[in-house]
C-alpha cells in the first residue's frame, strides 16, 4: 500500500529475550499520515487488559522494548504507537498541527488496541513528554472512560528542562510566518536520560532520536499543558499510579508530585526509585517492570511515597 510506511528498524538498547520482539504493524491515522505500532503478544490465556504505551518528545518505541515485553510477559497485550513526526516516521518530522491532531492520534491508538486486543478498556502507561499528552487524553471525561488505569513514568508535567526566553520569542514570531521552523529540543545530551555509559552511547548514536522540533509543535505541547492548568482537583477521576525517578534531571518531581495529587485529589499510588530519568535504562530495572506490572492490577488506597 502507498500509504503504509515501510517496516522501520527496530533496534532497541538491549537484546530482548528469544520470542519477545515486537510485529511491526501499520496504522494509519484520522488525517491519512501513516504510523507504526510495535505490538508484543501476552502468552497469558485469556490474555489481560492491553496496555497503549506512549514514548516521549525525543523517544521511540524502541527505547522503551523491554518494559514493554516484560509487560506482555506478564500478560498484557502491549501496543506501542510511534508519534506523529518521530521514530522512524520521516514525513512532517517534528511536528503536529493542534493538540487536538494529537489527542485523536491517542485515540486511534487506543481503538487499535481495543480491537486487537478485544477488550473495552486499556490500561495507558506513558514515559516523558509522553505523560502530559497522557493526562490531557485522562483529562477529558469521555475519552477516560476507555482506559482501564493511568501510569505516568517521569512524566513531562513539570519540567526542569525548558526552552530559553530568546528561543521562546523566536517560536512565537515563527508561528506566524514559518510554524514548521524548526528548534532544537534542550534534551540533546545522553547524560540527562541516563547514568548507564552503554546506553549514552547507543543514544548518541540512535538514527531515529529526534533532536529538533517545529514552532507548531512546540506551541501544540505547552497547549497540552494548558488543558490540565484549568483542571480542577479530582478530574483525573481513574486508578493512576506515577512513578519518579530520584536522580531525575529532566523533571521536577516535587511539583509533578503536588500536580498529580491535586489532579486526583490524593489518589494516585506514587512510587520513587533510584533512577536516573529513563529508569528502563538503569543496569538492573528489575524493581521498574515490577513497579510497571503493580501500577495495572488495580486501585490501591493511598499510601506513603515507596523508596526503592
Amino acid at each position: 500500500m502507498p500509504n503504509e510506511p515501510a517496516p522501520p528498524r527496530f533496534d532497541p538498547p538491549r537484546a530482548l529475550p528469544a520470542g519477545a520482539r515486537p510485529r511491526i504493524l501499520p496504522l494509519t491515522l484520522a488525517d491519512g499520515y501513516p504510523t507504526y505500532v510495535a505490538a508484543y503478544d501476552a502468552p497469558a490465556c485469556p490474555a489481560r487488559a492491553p496496555v497503549v504505551y506512549l514514548h516521549g518528545i525525543q523517544s521511540h518505541p524502541a527505547w522503551f522494548a523491554s518494559s514493554a515485553a516484560h509487560l506482555a510477559a506478564g500478560g498484557h497485550p502491549v501496543f506501542q504507537i510511534a508519534r506523529r513526526g518521530s521514530g522512524a516516521n520521516t514525513r512532517d518530522r517534528g511536528h503536529a498541527a493542534s493538540a487536538a491532531q494529537l489527542l485523536d492520534d491517542l485515540h486511534r491508538a487506543v481503538d487499535f488496541a481495543r480491537d486487537h486486543g478485544a477488550a473495552p478498556r486499556v490500561h495507558l502507561v506513558a514515559v516523558s513528554w509522553g505523560g502530559k499528552l497522557a493526562a490531557a487524553y485522562a483529562l477529558d471525561p469521555g475519552r477516560a472512560q476507555a482506559l482501564a488505569s493511568v501510569t505516568l513514568v517521569a512524566p513531562g508535567l513539570v519540567p526542569q528542562v525548558d526552552l530559553g526566553p530568546i528561543v521562546k520569542a523566536r517560536i512565537a514570531l515563527c508561528l506566524l510566518c514559518r510554524p514548521r521552523a524548526l528548534f532544537d529540543i534542550p534534551l540533546n545530551r545522553a547524560d540527562l536520560f541516563t547514568d548507564n555509559r552503554a546506553i549514552r552511547t547507543w543514544l548518541d548514536a540512535d538514527p531515529l532520536r529526534l533532536h529538533r522540533a517545529t514552532a507548531r509543535f512546540l506551541y501544540v505541547s505547552r497547549r497540552l499543558d494548558a488543558t490540565r492548568a484549568g483542571a480542577p482537583r479530582g478530574s483525573l477521576a481513574g486508578p493512576t499510579t506515577l512513578l519518579l525517578a530520584r536522580r531525575d534531571r529532566i523533571i521536577d518531581n516535587p511539583r509533578t508530585r503536588e500536580l498529580v495529587d491535586r489532579l486526583t485529589a490524593g489518589r494516585a499510588s506514587v512510587r520513587e526509585l533510584d533512577a536516573a530519568h529513563t529508569i528502563e535504562f538503569e543496569d538492573d530495572p528489575a524493581d521498574f517492570y515490577g513497579a510497571l506490572l503493580d501500577s495495572l492490577s488495580g486501585p490501591r488506597p493511598p499510601h506513603p511515597i515507596d523508596l526503592v
